[in-house]
């Protein structure tokens, strides 16, 4: 007794089954990655400053979309350079993941407001190719910066700290970084001294999906 004869599946038949496997293979794909397993350490303040375009700028603007924040000085010569650096590498990965801008943006505060205008600042981003849709840099009164970085992230107050022979001050500050998740719940605080790029980025991509 004889099977029933084979026929070829034509090609177009193929093709069209080929492309079903391999839509569902990347759903499968993107529904087995992780999601982030940060715990929720507290709820980010509500704050209204002032960018380095010299618009305001607050809070309810980063809605629905992952945050990493610094907090630096436009005349350190510490650790804020570094900071700004490794800003600068986070931002790079998350344009190349697609992510920057839509999902994902950087944001670092003054903590000298007396002396970071919005021009100063934006001299300052300038150095790191910094365009202000994508990162960031927010100034405002002293005592509402104080109040932020105080009561509202829980950094700590920033103290005055020795006089340069420039003349200017230095400002002892909290080299904390901070990832805030699309809803403003602060996820996790880092040592911005010994910042893991490529950790971070895994995370913020994370928390965007």
């Amino acid at each position: 007794m004889h099977g029933r004869p084979s026929f070829p599946m034509p090609g177009r038949r193929r093709g069209a089954l080929g492309a079903v496997l391999l839509s569902l293979t990347v759903v499968v794909l993107v529904a087995c990655r992780p999601t982030s397993s940060l715990p929720v350490l507290y709820p980010a303040p509500d704050w209204s400053l002032t960018d380095q375009t010299g618009r305001p700028f607050s809070s309810s603007n980063l809605a629905g979309r992952v945050v990493l924040a610094d907090f630096i000085y436009t005349t350190c010569t510490d650790v804020c350079p570094l900071l700004s650096g490794t800003f600068s590498e986070v931002r790079n990965r998350l344009r190349d993941q697609k992510l920057l801008g839509d999902k994902a943006v950087i944001v670092s505060f003054t903590v000298d407001p007396d002396h970071d205008s919005p021009d100063v600042l934006s001299d300052y981003g300038s150095r790191w190719g910094a365009e202000p849709a994508n990162w960031r840099f927010l100034t405002g009164d002293h005592q509402t910066v104080e109040d932020l970085l105080l009561a509202g992230f829980k950094l700590g107050r920033p103290q005055i700290g020795a006089r340069r022979p420039d003349g200017s001050t230095e400002i002892i500050h909290s080299s904390r970084v901070l990832l805030i998740d699309p809803k403003g719940q602060v996820r996790a605080i880092y040592d911005g001294d010994t910042l893991d790029v490529p950790a971070i980025v895994e995370e913020m991509r994370r928390l965007a999906s």
